[in-house]
């Protein structure tokens, strides 16, 4: 611990000595690109400097940064999807804002004046991951990447299970849209976690609160947006390798994609990519964690055609895990159960492997997206079908040599989306669709019940539009979904199957307001409804939730969900010097879905704590701030602070499992020390998790322990870009709980049982490789 120490001060020494040295390589440019004809800006478009070998992407406002430029002339290559590949050359001698204005095809590319002009997806308090942040978490869990979210949290079963929690909502009140599909892959309980490969997202976005008429029906807690980089159709190849090594499990993680734009065939590209991972048993402060070896193989493939008109895009994906669930959390009887709750250290003594043995779980996750996009006078058009295979299966602990799962699940979801933008109409500009679902679950003859048979088919239609006037940008959508599910439950001592059919249908709606006051500042307020039907596992669920040794116990009398949501948000910016964002929120939910810890059950497999899904009306009051400071230019400072009131209106009474409250803050050194060590940096972080103090008043009854006590973990970083022979490789060393601190956290569900992962040294390594020269001289 003390040489990572001295190794960070020895970087901020080097810093303040060479960073006076190096003013001619700290230009910073802010630049976008919009379209010609409206001013549109344009996203995703592919940036790339010739003299720099870096690659950029352009945001949802068009903008892209270029940051420590040295002074010189250089050539800049914009290419999009229906825009013809252009250079344009930009000589830079001081910091700097440029606009590009892009035309279609047979156009010219121009370099204009910036204007203020703002367009979003959506109106919508919402926080983003970029490129840089992606790949400074690469290696973990889309889950835990998402913590550095202000206002989002997780719902954890030890190191090797997470699924975000956005303002307090989990689960079935989350869509995560992957590559712009929804993901559907069983969602029965919090160590379920999404299967999706991290490597593949160039930007996450989360949009917090309720957000039901653009994404569906269930997103009353807010929607993730896992969006890759558009497909390269650029003539060449480019493409990168990630690395990674974890020094708690002693886990690799090795990650490469590369893509391909066709000479002979304009528009035309593609990009495979894959990672594998492999970990062992985690070490808590003092001990190993038994059987908590995690293994992931995963592959992806796109191809894509782009011209002025009309676009086309295949994309497959598959996902495969293999995850180990704490030997200890599965006990024989009460006693072994409360001696492993009252037990300061894990009941079950081990030592290093990468051996996965019961109890474990093995999923697989297949999806293929088919899309279709064309463009008129009238507006866009864009039709994309989807089709998505979730396999999972759960291995119980069992008395006979078996190699067959206790629970085989398979999940098959096909979607279809039919979506027009039309163009503007005057100041209004808007957006009309249609969705439809048609889902099975069904489980193989012989497995220990829990989520019985089901059918469920689906249809929607939606409409947005948005009228913008001077500073002032109003939007309005409304949303009508119908769901129905058939569902064969076997029931009573011979297991006879009976039938059950429920229909569910509603509308959603959602009105915001975004004022521009001044160009640094603005505000925005989003007053909108959802709702969700309630899921197959709350319905019905009636057994062993293994991965998180608990009984599960559905209600199949339960109602919707109704949601009702007030977001006010505003955000203060003064470049190159000081970002403020502050986020209040409040939400009410009538007939809420929560678990509940019931009595304790014996069973043949174990004895487990129970829970049961019960309803109540729910009121969740919260606020998110967050301020970035640049003290000097190489030094920035930030602080994040998060806080939730969840109320169980019925029983005028706190909610129970919801997160605590946090603060966050940090500092960060970056600096350069010559042309070949660039953007070096070092920085400090640490957060402090506040013991949950709101509960229930008969906790005590239905729950134990208590939530655990507040804490504090520090974690440090340190990397640099280093360029060789004109290409950059970016390495970077991060110390998670660098005083490795003992902790449990209330929304883990191993919290009974065992503290958190000790420290944790994070070595990374990306090589990005463009080949765009080799292309310009043939």
């Amino acid at each position: 611990m003390n040489r990572v120490l001295v190794t960070i001060g020895v970087w901020l020494c080097i810093g303040l000595h060479y960073a006076g040295a190096q003013d001619s390589c700290n230009i910073t440019v802010e630049c976008r690109v919009v379209e010609t004809h409206n001013l549109q800006p344009l996203f995703a478009v592919s940036v790339y400097i010739d003299e720099m070998k870096r690659e950029f992407e352009t945001d949802e406002d068009g903008r892209f940064q270029i940051a420590n430029a040295c002074a010189g002339t250089y050539h800049i290559h914009f290419h999009a999807a229906g825009y013809e590949h252009l250079v344009k050359e930009v000589k830079l001698e001081a910091n700097a804002i440029l606009r590009f204005s892009l035309a279609h095809i047979n156009k010219e590319l121009d370099e204009v004046v910036v204007a203020d002009e703002r367009t979003k997806i959506i109106i919508q308090s919402k926080s983003s991951m970029k490129r840089a942040d992606i790949t400074a978490n690469s290696g973990k869990t889309l889950g835990d990447m998402l913590q550095g979210v202000n206002g989002v949290s997780v719902l954890s079963n030890g190191a090797t299970i997470a699924k975000p929690v956005i303002h307090g909502l989990y689960g079935n009140r989350i869509i995560i849209l992957n590559n712009g599909i929804r993901q559907e892959d069983q969602q029965w309980g919090g160590e379920h976690a999404p299967n999706i490969d991290p490597f593949l997202a160039n930007n996450i976005t989360v949009l917090k609160g309720a957000s039901g008429v653009r994404y569906g029906t269930d997103a009353i807690g807010g929607v993730v947006l896992v969006e890759p980089s558009a497909v390269r159709t650029m003539q060449g190849w480019g493409g990168e390798v990630n690395l990674a090594g974890f020094s708690n499990n002693r886990m690799g993680v090795a990650s490469a994609v590369v893509e391909h734009g066709f000479k002979y065939i304009k528009g035309l590209g593609v990009r495979l990519q894959g990672t594998f991972k492999q970990g062992g048993n985690y070490r808590i402060p003092g001990y190993w964690a038994a059987n908590t070896g995690t293994e992931e193989n995963n592959y992806s493939a796109t191809v894509a055609y782009k011209r002025a008109h009309f676009g086309a895009e295949v994309f497959y994906s598959h996902f495969n895990t293999q995850l180990g669930v704490y030997r200890g959390a599965h006990t024989g009887n009460q006693a072994d159960l409360m001696a492993a709750i009252d037990s300061d250290t894990p009941r079950i003594h081990t030592g290093f492997t990468y051996s996965i043995d019961r109890p474990m779980q093995q999923v697989q996750h297949d999806l293929l997206k088919l899309k279709l996009n064309t463009d008129n006078r009238a507006g866009a058009f864009s039709l994309v079908y989807a089709y998505q295979h979730n396999y999972r299966q759960e291995y119980d602990v069992i008395r006979s040599n078996s190699d067959k799962a206790q629970l085989n699940l398979t999940l098959n979801t096909q979607t279809m989306n039919l979506n027009f933008d039309h163009k503007a109409i005057g100041d209004f500009t808007g957006q009309a669709g249609i969705d439809g679902v048609y889902q099975e679950n069904f489980m193989q003859d012989g497995d220990r019940l829990f989520i019985p048979n089901y059918r469920s088919p689906g249809v929607a239609v939606y409409i947005i539009e948005r009228y913008r006037f001077r500073k002032l940008t109003l939007e309005a959508g409304l949303r009508y979904d119908y769901r129905h599910y058939e569902v064969y439950n076997p029931e009573g001592n011979n297991q006879t199957i009976v039938r059950y059919d429920f229909d569910y249908s509603n509308a959603s709606g959602t009105i915001g307001l975004r004022h521009k006051v001044k160009p640094n500042w603005e505000w925005t307020v989003t007053l909108a409804n959802a709702w969700r039907a309630p899921q197959a596992n709350e319905l019905f669920s009636a057994g062993l939730h293994h991965g998180s040794a608990r009984i599960e116990l559905g209600d199949k009398n339960l109602q919707p969900e109704k949601a009702y949501s007030l977001n006010f948000e505003t955000a203060y910016n003064v470049p190159e010097k000081l970002h403020v964002e502050l986020s209040l929120y409040t939400q009410y939910i009538n007939d809420f879905i929560y678990l509940s810890p019931g009595a304790d059950v014996l069973t043949i497999r174990g004895y487990f704590k129970s829970f049961n899904y019960k309803q109540t009306n729910a009121w969740l009051n919260g606020a998110d701030a967050s301020v970035k400071y640049n003290i000097t230019k190489p030094l920035e400072a930030h602080l994040k602070a998060s806080f939730l009131f969840a109320r169980d209106i019925k029983q005028n009474d706190w909610l129970i499992l919801m997160p605590a409250d946090r603060i966050s803050a940090g500092v960060k050194y970056t600096f350069n020390i010559s042309k070949t060590f660039r953007e070096v940096f070092a920085g400090i972080d640490g957060r402090y998790i506040l013991r949950q103090w709101r509960i229930p008043a008969n906790f005590d009854m239905v729950d134990y322990p208590r939530p655990p006590a507040d804490y504090i973990v520090l974690d440090a970083e340190a990397g640099t870009t280093i360029i060789l022979n004109g290409h950059p490789v970016y390495f970077s060393v991060t110390v998670m709980n660098a005083l490795n601190k003992q902790y449990r956290d209330y929304l883990d569900a191993f919290r009974y049982f065992i503290n958190q992962p000790g420290t944790n040294v994070v070595l990374r390594l990306r090589v990005p490789f463009n080949f765009y020269g080799l292309i310009s001289k043939n």
